[in-house]
């Protein structure tokens, strides 16, 4: 026995009205504060400058080369020069080459050689504390059994520790630095020839760029 056809028009106007009556869901009140999963980085990866301005881990340069005077300080006086290092290392933990001429050539002259293990406390901040130790190899003037100057060089192993404060520079895209340094340095071998020099402190005021 067949259903009457007005009986099934009837029931399926009914279906239809009750299907428009639906509301469709809301989608959340704070859906624009949504995280996207896909985005680069995530939100651990990403600081706020001290200016408001944001900021990801990868604008840190894997690579950065500095370049400023520098002043030796010692018993025998002040000794000026030029100091260059290379950075390795986003941070937090790193590791510096460096090298510092001092009047090379003079009776005062010294070069220094170190590498160091380095430790970035700077956090998110533009503001980099910096703290470093190591060793390394200094060129000094030679003496003779007497103690007396003579021609020639001779080297010194040293032990290194050093203090700084770099300042990351407002540039866009780009990882440059304005930085002060202190870098106490401890004579821990002599080879043949070389004097009894004391520890000596070298501080320096750098610009950087990274790479």
């Amino acid at each position: 026995m067949r259903a009457p056809s007005p009986a099934i028009g009837l029931v399926c106007t009914l279906l239809a009205a009750q299907a428009a009556a639906q509301p469709f869901a809301r989608p959340p009140e704070n859906h624009n504060d949504t995280v996207v999963a896909g985005d680069s980085g995530g939100l651990f990866d990403r600081g706020i400058d001290d200016d408001g301005a944001w900021w990801r881990r990868e604008h840190l340069s894997w690579l950065r080369l500095h370049v400023g005077g520098a002043a030796r300080a010692s018993s025998d006086g002040l000794t000026p020069g030029l100091l260059a290092a290379l950075d390795f290392g986003r941070g937090p933990a790193g590791f510096r080459a460096s090298a510092a001429w001092l009047r090379v050539g003079s009776d005062q002259g010294l070069a220094q050689y170190s590498g160091e293990l380095t430790l970035d406390l700077g956090g998110r901040s533009r503001w980099r504390p910096i703290i470093g130790a190591g060793a390394g190899l200094a060129r000094s003037y030679r003496v003779d059994a007497a103690g007396a100057r003579t021609a020639g060089g001779s080297s010194l192993g040293i032990g290194v520790l050093r203090v700084s404060l770099e300042l990351r520079l407002p540039l866009e895209d780009v990882d440059a630095r304005a930085g002060i340094h202190a870098i106490g340095t401890l004579p821990a071998i002599r080879g043949d020839g070389a004097p009894d020099l004391d520890p000596w402190v070298i501080g320096a005021a750098t610009l950087g760029v990274g790479f």
